[in-house]
């Protein structure tokens, strides 16, 4: 029996546009709506119409609950959009959110910021869960009574209703077996630079290098203040050319390292692997300073955390525990590619 899901894919639009179309609200072109119904005939969908009227009576206001977008480099306005996207895709079918942003890296913000919406109803919360004790400690009451869903971090064995993200310890295991590939000299050793000791996510790719790597390496984690980072890089500055063979950072301000390689010009090229396509990491990519850069489709992410509690309560539909991001791989040669797919994401002209 076919399902709304393969109407969308066959027609080559998102479910929110075929929801739109098959209720006749909100906007879409003649040519989207024509693509729409020739798919219903070939799969012979038939829309349930007890099902559309009960989702016609429905609301869904979401909590999202995740770091100010301009942190981390910017990493985090990669998953804003997503969730834009999504919420503009389904403006017309009573979905909605408010945004509570917190600084990543202040406990007490995030207190602060999860105290405020404890004396508001949400119908739904999508979480970056950074800190897993605090996130814990709010969401204890609520994952029996609301859907929950998680995106870039996980709290394993908690009772959130779907993760959205990548295994972050098979992410440093790819690492590592990319730098196994490369030279590096038996003398030296691969440098690991990571930042809060206390993210899980981060902590876990250290962890899943360590395990594969066969390199001899040394962990620095920088401070999440960049502004506290001067004399660390200065160290590690001073050490480049005698003592590191290779480099890999954990998150998405791979940029500082980079910046270190190119101002020291070194005649020996020193392999780098980092993560998350933010525009500073797109920079050293094109020059060839970084050499590989790991994303976890961010964007993707949040678009997909909407559209799962969109499906759950609007449509009925159950929520699949865990929905895994693969680990792309983006080079010089492939990243315009990801580029154009992440323009194509952004504009969402599928009607």
């Amino acid at each position: 029996m076919s399902k709304l899901k393969d109407v969308a894919e066959l027609s080559g639009v998102s479910l929110g546009t075929v929801d739109r179309i098959i209720h006749n609200r909100g906007r879409f072109s003649d040519e989207t709506a024509r693509r729409v119904k020739e798919a219903m005939l070939k799969l012979n969908y038939k829309p349930d119409i007890r099902a559309r009227n009960l989702s016609l009576s429905r609301k869904c206001h979401i909590a999202v609950i995740m770091p100010f977008t301009d942190s981390n480099s910017g990493y985090w306005n990669l998953p804003y959009q997503g969730i834009q996207k999504a919420l503009k895709e389904l403006s017309a079918s009573h979905v909605s959110a408010d945004f509570h942003l917190f600084n990543e890296n202040d406990r007490k913000d995030l207190s602060k910021t999860l105290k405020k919406i404890k004396g508001k109803s949400y119908d739904a919360y999508i979480a970056a869960p950074l800190l897993h004790d605090e996130f814990h400690d709010f969401f204890d009451n609520i994952f029996s009574t609301r859907p929950v869903v998680f995106f870039d971090s996980d709290i394993e064995n908690s009772e959130r209703s779907s993760y959205i993200g990548q295994k972050s310890k098979e992410a440093g295991q790819l690492a590592a077996k990319l730098l196994n590939y490369h030279h590096v000299d038996e003398n030296k050793k691969v440098l690991i630079i990571t930042t809060c000791s206390h993210n899980v996510h981060l902590c876990e790719r250290v962890n899943g290098f360590i395990e594969k790597t066969k390199h001899q390496f040394e962990v620095i984690e920088l401070s999440p203040d960049d502004s506290k980072n001067k004399k660390m890089l200065k160290e590690i500055n001073r050490r480049i050319s005698k003592e590191f063979g290779a480099i890999f950072v954990t998150y998405a301000s791979s940029h500082f390292a980079a910046e270190i390689i190119e101002s020291n010009n070194l005649k020996t090229k020193v392999p780098m692997i980092g993560f998350d396509m933010v525009p500073k990491n797109i920079h050293y990519l094109k020059n060839g300073t970084i050499d590989f850069i790991l994303t976890q489709r961010p964007i993707d992410q949040g678009y997909l955390s909407v559209m799962t509690i969109y499906r759950h309560i609007i449509l009925g539909h159950e929520i699949i525990p865990e929905q895994l991001m693969p680990i792309d791989i983006v080079t010089q040669e492939n990243l315009m590619s990801h580029l154009r797919t992440a323009d194509i994401f952004k504009l969402g002209n599928d009607g």
